[in-house]
């Protein structure tokens, strides 16, 4: 079969995602998950048959080295790529039906992302033109959200994160955690099934880092589901469960719960 038969196939396959029924109490549901690269002649296992459950307010760290597939994970269970083979289903209306993402077109991930899936990323990905409370506002206007419910909501976000005073800056305005916390309104304004954060804390200091994870905690407190992957092991403590990804597989998991005063106490 040739290159251009197998992507249209895949396409015809991607559009053909089917409805089941899953764990009202289960966000996400993923098995068998396998991404390759080809690297000129080579091939590179990036994820191999990776198996993993969120519930509904349930917090997972994967932890992992450079190199480990956790970035691919979350570009997986983003919808921002496709993987090779294994299914990634969501809970979609929250009561058990389930849609496995892999079955879906590229319109249809944009959809997933915009109104499903709420991402953060190391590197923030804010529009450098528009302000805080612009950025936060843009999903909303993309959903197409009625002026009232934009401000209430994009106002009421601001404020939870600590930025209400700094509505009206730009990004490059503000500090590193500023803006961290200004991508973590904006990934939760449109209600999303769950938070993939990548790296979240990555270029940040002690006091912001820990900043950062009280939010997280505060939103798994309100019912949030979270998924973080990070290199930084003593942040991944205070998650509900640890999961250590090494060559692209799930080689131990472990319970967290620590709490975050002690996380950098040896």
């Amino acid at each position: 079969m040739s290159t251009s038969e197998k992507k249209k196939l895949n396409k015809e396959q991607r559009s053909t995602a089917q409805a089941v029924r899953m764990d009202p109490d289960t966000i996400l549901e993923v098995s068998g998950l396998t991404k390759v690269y080809t690297m000129g002649s080579s091939k590179v296992t990036a994820l191999n048959n990776i198996n993993l459950t969120v519930k509904k307010g349930e917090f997972i760290a994967i932890v992992g080295p450079s190199g480990s597939g956790k970035t691919t994970t979350i570009n997986c269970l983003g919808a921002l790529d496709f993987p090779d083979a294994g299914k990634i289903i969501y809970n979609v209306d929250g009561k058990g039906m389930g849609l496995d993402i892999t079955q879906m077109t590229n319109k249809q991930h944009k959809k997933m992302r915009l109104k499903k899936i709420g991402l953060i990323f190391q590197f923030y990905n804010l529009f450098p033109i528009l302000t805080a409370y612009e950025n936060v506002e843009l999903p909303m206007l993309l959903a197409k959200k009625d002026q009232k419910e934009r401000k209430e909501k994009v106002q009421s976000l601001l404020k939870r994160v600590g930025l209400d005073k700094r509505m009206e800056h730009r990004p490059t305005q503000m500090s590193g955690g500023e803006q961290q916390r200004l991508t973590i309104a904006r990934s939760l304004v449109n209600e999303p099934l769950i938070i993939l954060a990548d790296e979240p804390t990555g270029e940040l200091d002690t006091d912001t880092t820990t900043n950062i994870m009280k939010i997280f905690l505060e939103l798994k407190e309100a019912g949030q589901s979270i998924l973080m992957v990070t290199h930084n092991t003593r942040i991944a403590e205070v998650a509900d469960k640890i999961l250590t990804l090494v060559d692209g597989q799930i080689t131990d998991e472990r319970k967290g719960g620590k709490p975050l005063e002690g996380i950098y106490k040896t």
